[in-house]
């Protein structure tokens, strides 16, 4: 079979491929009929669709215009020019090891231009296949300038747990990107949230004229970006395989069996070639698509799903096709035609007569811990980039306030807390080039050794005072947007018209919204010692900007509870009182953001906790709620309680207990119904178990007990009415106005 040898000859062979139309092209990209899956383009592309059915037509045009277009080339077009592509690595992490280096991101851009220029070493493609090899005068540039002008090393980093599970769907992109007309955005993750069964996606790309600018670029897992670092298991092949589909390449298998990548020096593929290598050519797998190809399968190919080490070569009809997208039908319109234009490397500093400066550093840092007890160590990590930030010539200044030491001029300092209270951490970082300063408020959180609350008997939570919720929780809203758990007032709830709610209507898959207790000490609690809440969720039937929707149910979203006994510096899950799935979404269906009515079903859950928790003298709890698809709804939970196995409130029953008026600001009447004799104690307490009045002590006989409370002297608040009869203990919530 002939191979034409020049790049620009419009004339190449066909090598007897099964062309498709472009309508089937756009049906067979959805096509995962294959045991695994590298890459997640085909199926991003998809989801877009969803969104904009528009897209698909614009996809069609796009297509007709390349094909147009190569057919009316004429031969030297544009011959020599020299595309480059200003670029950014948007850095996604939690300070793991996916906060990768510079020198692995200069690693992966070397490699990339290596690859598209064609001079990387090609000994090992077979003839065949080396004599269509072909490359692009192309060279990705890190961006100089960032789009406000400002000195950059085509870096960012940003702290977020979006890392996770990473897609257009969670936001991950939504936390940063740069102008697509002037940058290639790479975005670097440690998970990818791609839902495929066919394993693990490496990263995925946006085809050209397929999505929004925000969304435009490629996101890419750590471990697959460069050779080096965190990738020393790979060889930088990834992110070619996704700049190829970002500049419109299709697998080489049409994404169908035997489907059509729309270039004709590639042999039609039946599919994806995984573990096949160079010294298996020529390679026929068992179901063929030609039978007079005599050199099997391109498993050389970057747009193969062939391993690393064996991919060598584009083609020159997949270079004919980059190069559509570069430049455009008539020479200056192709979609990505702005990137390398000279005003734009002027702008983003990547013109070849740029002379580069050195950049002012861009402060940052991260403590090992932002929970602690008093006296624990803390330690912090100068993690500032841009520029020179090591060395002597760097200087840099701590503030922390209420820390010991108070400041520090070290890269990785110690602190002590001393005293029990929320803190603010302060870098200011200097180099020759400028000084840049960062500051995070209530960042630190110390905790006492000795319980916040101590009580014999319970502890409730009812979330009517705001003040109390401020002064003894930690609200954790890393994303910081409305999206949080907070007070809501003036609603159907078991214990009145306060309630917790963590707003979910529209939040974004992979958030987790967290919320940390007071600590209470349990060894007083009579064994066993039960944690109970009720609560009251829903899912929606909104679409948002979904034409179609992927699922009517929450899928992947969770409530979890855990505790913890060293001031949150580690925590341990309960799992009995996790919610995900029906469970979770108890109260139904709603379009709108769902607010519980007289209707609203509330259900309760409880568990006798732990050892490690009920023995406590000093214990918090933690309160999740990880968002999974985007079709959940608000959430709502309310009368936390902690008490032993008996229940304080199950015996206030039993005893018929009632408080009235209620609220009150007088003379409040308290009522019980005693089966036997015994001895009572009624004693008016506030939420901390502190006593405010002694109302009886005594004994008691058979029968209904009266006793009155004038509670006008006790400031406004939540109280409890505590029984204690014949060592059986019952409270009622009374709400003094």
């Amino acid at each position: 079979m002939n191979f034409s040898h020049e790049y620009h000859n419009s004339n190449i062979i066909s090598m007897s491929k099964k062309l498709l139309t472009t309508a089937l092209i756009l049906t067979a990209a959805f096509s995962t009929s294959f045991a695994q899956h590298k890459c997640g383009t085909d199926i991003v592309l998809k989801q877009e669709m969803a969104k904009n059915p528009q897209l698909a037509a614009e996809r069609e045009a796009f297509e007709r215009g390349f094909q147009e277009w190569r057919a009316n080339k004429p031969i030297g077009f544009r011959e020599g020019e020299k595309y480059i592509i200003p670029t950014v690595f948007h850095v996604i992490h939690e300070g793991g090891s996916e906060n990768i280096s510079k020198a692995q991101i200069e690693d992966q851009v070397a490699i990339l231009n290596e690859c598209f220029r064609a001079e990387n070493n090609q000994s090992n493609v077979p003839a065949p296949f080396l004599a269509v090899a072909g490359g692009l005068d192309i060279e990705f540039r890190l961006a100089k300038l960032d789009p406000q002008g400002n000195c950059t090393e085509g870096i960012t980093r940003t702290y977020s747990n979006k890392t996770n599970s990473a897609s257009n769907e969670n936001g991950v992109k939504d936390l940063i990107d740069w102008n697509c007309y002037s940058y290639f955005n790479v975005w670097v993750v440690k998970s990818i949230g791609v839902e495929t069964e066919f394993g693990t996606v490496l990263g995925y790309a946006q085809f050209p004229a397929s999505g929004l600018c925000g969304t435009d670029g490629v996101v890419l897992l750590h471990s697959m970006c460069g050779s080096i670092g965190t990738a020393s298991a790979a060889e930088g092949r990834t992110l070619v395989h996704e700049a190829g589909h970002w500049l419109n390449l299709i697998h080489i298998w049409g994404d169908d069996d035997c489907g059509s990548d729309q270039v004709n020096d590639t042999p039609a593929a039946f599919g994806p070639n995984f573990g096949i290598c160079y010294d298996d050519f020529p390679y026929f797998p068992a179901d063929t698509c030609d039978n007079t190809n005599p050199y099997g399968e391109m498993m050389v190919n970057y747009m193969d799903y062939s391993n690393d080490e064996c991919q060598f070569m584009f083609t020159q009809g997949q270079c004919e096709r980059m190069e559509y997208v570069l430049t455009g039908p008539n020479g200056n319109n192709g979609i990505r035609s702005y990137l390398w234009s000279q005003e734009n490397q002027w702008l983003t500093g990547t013109h070849d007569d740029y002379a580069d400066v050195a950049c002012p550093p861009i402060a940052d840092f991260l403590a090992n811990k932002t929970f602690a007890c008093t006296g624990v160590t803390v330690n912090f990590d100068d993690n500032s980039y841009n520029g020179i930030v090591t060395g002597s010539s760097v200087t840099r200044q701590w503030s922390f306030p209420g820390g010991s030491p108070e400041t520090s001029d070290v890269a990785s300092p110690n602190v002590t807390y001393a005293n029990p209270g929320t803190y603010e951490v302060t870098l200011t970082i200097s180099n020759a080039a400028g000084t840049d300063s960062e500051t995070k408020t209530s960042y630190i959180h110390i905790a006492s050794d000795v319980a916040q609350q101590n009580a014999d008997w319970t502890y409730f939570e009812d979330f009517e005072s705001q003040s109390d919720f401020d002064n003894n929780w930690v609200l954790i809203n890393s994303d910081n947007t409305a999206n949080k758990w907070e007070i809501a007032g003036n609603l159907y709830t078991p214990s009145g018209g306060g309630v917790l709610r963590v707003r979910n209507f529209g939040n974004t898959p992979t958030e987790i919204e967290e919320i940390v207790s007071p600590s209470y000490n349990l060894s007083n609690l009579q064994s066993p010692v039960v944690l109970k809440y009720q609560y009251s969720g829903a899912s929606t039937t909104f679409l948002g900007d979904h034409t179609i929707p992927f699922e009517f149910t929450v899928n992947g979203d969770a409530f979890k509870v855990f505790y913890s006994t060293n001031c949150g510096q580690s925590w341990t899950q309960i799992p009995q009182l996790a919610l995900s799935g029906d469970n979770l979404i108890n109260a139904g269906l709603y379009s709108d953001s769902y607010v519980p009515n007289a209707q609203s079903i509330w259900n309760e859950k409880q568990v006798n906790l732990p050892a490690g928790a009920a023995n406590s003298d000093n214990v918090k709890f933690k309160f999740t709620y990880e968002v999974g698809n985007g079709y959940g709804n608000n959430f709502y939970l309310d009368a936390v309680r902690i008490e032993n196995a008996t229940g304080v409130q199950e015996l206030a029953t039993m005893l018929g207990v009632q408080v009235f008026p209620n609220p009150s600001n007088g003379l409040t009447r308290v009522s019980l119904n005693l089966p036997e004799s015994g001895n009572l104690s009624l004693n008016l307490v506030d939420v901390l178990g502190r006593t405010v009045a002694n109302i009886y002590n005594g004994s008691v006989s058979t029968g209904e007990q009266v006793y009155s409370v004038d509670v006008n002297s006790i400031d406004a608040g939540i109280y409890f009415m505590q029984f204690n009869y014949n060592d059986n203990t019952a409270a009622v919530k009374l709400i003094v106005q």
